[in-house]
């Protein structure tokens, strides 16, 4: 699928920020997502709600993620993304500060974190959307390290900070400087170039909205790309359930926790970083899969019998070093599928995004299933494993129809 490529100026006086600068509008969503995920619950636990609950509260509200781009359209229509980003960190910064409060109301809780996510998960495609349209084609896997990057900061420092606000301060206080510090990095969006908000209202714009979204549903790259995200090439769901299994490494509750913080942010943050440096050498969609069979790799070195708090730390810090470079492969390749001029980036950004997100929600069923079997070693062979089957057949998938029709395909996902 091919959308007209120009390179015209941007409305707008204001010169462009750096790709690595733009990024870093994601220290939002990660930072109220680091309270969504970790502080909550953790509020939740100390009240003495049963876990069952607590994981059923937040499996609820991770459903948006898979689901967001049924109403991502609209971000393509009315209004700028820009204002529209500005409305979802708002939104979310305020359901966040409600879900802190309705800790006694659990039903209700419930449906405020829903619709916390559910900015949350639009609020990505609507800055993604807007920069996709100011950055040269060169500059897309940065932008995608340094959102990456971001995100993996924010969650990692706000899970770790809001709980000493919430604790060491009156409540109220320390739920108002968390979503100040939140909404801190819109203060980006001023030295940004407005772009220009769509001609077309809401009432007249569904039919060309419609029109775009089918141009999409019909193109078989898209659908591929789709599929390389949903199997499990390179989703290192691991990073969602070692937490939970410190104890198998004889590693102290203590450590875990340090780990899982400190460890886990700073090893994000590196493999996101290091991913645009790999992609001068490599093609993206290539190493996004040499990424899935060398972690896999990694994982399965884990089995050695030597089952330390040091080879707990290793194996935290490096699934999350994987990961995250996947991710920001994830974002990069999303982008340039996107290119300049694309009057549906958002809804084209969320719909790809999607299905990156599937196998987040199932990988770690099967991985719970493979350690109620086998113990740590059932774990990590059915992530692994899984992982390995996949990159193979994606490599099968992509590799000959690539070849076959290069030229036609280089508008829209790079080459394997």
């Amino acid at each position: 699928m091919k959308f007209k490529q120009t390179v015209g100026p941007v409305s707008g006086a204001r010169r462009t920020p750096p790709a690595w600068a733009l990024g870093l509008a994601a220290l939002c969503n990660g930072a109220f997502s680091g309270v969504l995920v970790i502080t909550v619950p953790q509020l939740l636990a100390a009240r003495g709600v049963p876990e069952l609950q607590i994981a059923s509260i937040s499996g609820l509200s991770f459903l948006p993620g898979a689901f967001n781009f049924l109403v991502a359209p609209i971000l393509d229509v009315g209004l700028s993304r820009r204002v529209y980003a500005i409305v979802l960190a708002l939104g979310l910064a305020a359901l966040t500060a409600l879900s802190l409060n309705l800790l006694s109301d659990l039903p209700m809780l419930a449906l405020v974190m829903f619709l916390a996510n559910v900015c949350y998960y639009l609020y990505t495609p609507a800055i993604a959307g807007w920069f996709a349209q100011l950055l040269a084609h060169n500059e897309e896997p940065v932008l995608g390290a340094w959102m990456s990057a971001a995100s993996v900061a924010g969650f990692g420092c706000s899970s770790a900070a809001a709980i000493l606000l919430l604790r060491s301060l009156p409540f109220e206080l320390g739920v108002v400087l968390i979503c100040l510090v939140g909404l801190a990095p819109l203060s980006l969006f001023y030295f940004v170039p407005h772009e220009p908000a769509p001609t077309l209202s809401f009432r007249d714009s569904f039919g060309p909205v419609t029109r775009n979204l089918g141009r999409i549903m019909r193109d078989r790259h898209i659908w591929r790309m789709m599929a390389l995200f949903a199997v499990p090439c390179a989703t290192f769901s691991l990073t969602n359930t070692l937490s939970g299994v410190g104890r198998d490494f004889h590693a102290s509750e203590t450590f875990v926790g340090l780990i899982g913080g400190v460890g886990t942010t700073l090893g994000g943050v590196f493999g996101a970083l290091m991913a645009p440096v790999f992609v001068k050498r490599f093609p993206p969609l290539a190493l996004y899969i040499g990424i899935g069979l060398l972690g896999s790799l990694f994982t399965l070195s884990l089995l050695i019998p030597a089952r330390t708090p040091f080879l707990f730390a290793l194996a935290m810090v490096g699934e999350n070093v994987f990961q995250s470079a996947a991710f920001a492969l994830i974002y990069a390749l999303i982008l340039r599928s996107i290119g300049r001029n694309n009057p549906i980036a958002s809804t084209q950004f969320a719909l790809i995004n999607a299905a990156g997100i599937v196998p987040i929600v199932y990988m770690p069923i099967l991985d719970g299933l493979g350690y109620d079997r086998g113990g740590l070693a059932g774990n990590l062979m059915v992530d692994a494993g899984l992982s390995l089957v996949a990159c193979i057949l994606m490599t099968l998938l992509f590799t000959k129809p690539w070849k076959e029709t290069a030229r036609e395909q280089a508008a829209t996902v790079p080459e394997l």
